[in-house]
């Protein structure tokens, strides 16, 4: 049998490894946390920072799509105005055109106008030639 000092030596120094024990789980427990904890900042942090990056990064692309539509609206009315003015320049051509057709036109009725005017004397004077003919003889 265990005398009562054995015994009582066996309480303590169990007591004192219980303490021991328990003082360890309590160290693992608070580096377990603390490593838990850390590891959770980190995946927050991470989280955060995607998300600023993806946020910027469609802000970037809603930007450069701005910019794209801006460039093609450029582009569209510079090809309108382009489209326009050739346009016009063949409604220019088109009305010369058709001043130089009407010019020729009227030159050619006054040349007609002028030969008809010439012929007309002519006979005139065959005319009166002959009346002047038919007067002698």
């Amino acid at each position: 049998m265990k005398s009562f000092e054995t015994l009582s030596e066996d309480l303590a120094t169990r007591r004192a490894e219980l303490k021991q024990r328990q003082r360890e789980q309590g160290a693992k427990f608070k580096q377990k946390s603390s490593s838990m904890v850390d590891a959770q900042k980190q995946r927050i942090s991470s989280a955060s920072k995607k998300s600023a990056d993806d946020s910027k990064a469609a802000l970037d692309r809603i930007k450069q799509m701005a910019a794209q539509k801006r460039a093609a609206e450029q582009e569209r009315k510079a090809k309108q105005k382009e489209r326009d003015d050739i346009s016009k320049e063949i409604e220019a051509s088109r009305d010369q055109k058709k001043d130089d057709i009407e010019q020729k036109r009227d030159e050619r009725k006054d040349d007609i106008k002028a030969k008809d005017k010439k012929r007309m004397a002519k006979e005139k004077k065959r005319e009166e030639l002959q009346k002047t003919l038919d007067a002698v003889g």
